[in-house]
């Protein structure tokens, strides 16, 4: 049972290493540091593009129109007519 156990004997799947080609150590930091730029562009570029929502001009709207909503609302249920009815007859 012991020679199951060896570290010499082969384990598992028998994995072994594949035989490809690696690249080339520069290729490799080009296309990490590509990578990077990609990173960092993509998050200007969305930055950008919802400049609005980062400055506060959509929040200012937001509370424009929750504004008039409620002076709408507010108008709306002042004008309604009051009904009272009074039960002591």
């Amino acid at each position: 049972m012991a020679e199951n156990y060896s570290l010499n004997s082969k384990f598992g799947f028998n994995v072994t290493p594949s035989k490809q080609k690696q690249s080339a150590p520069k290729e490799v930091v080009k296309s990490t540091q590509e990578n990077i730029i990609n990173i960092f562009d993509t998050m200007t570029e969305y930055v950008q593009k919802y400049e609005n929502v980062f400055s506060g001009d959509v929040e200012r709207e937001i509370n424009l129109y929750d504004r008039q909503a409620m002076i709408v609302g507010m108008n709306l249920r002042a004008s309604e007519p009051k009904r009272n009815f009074d039960m002591n007859i």
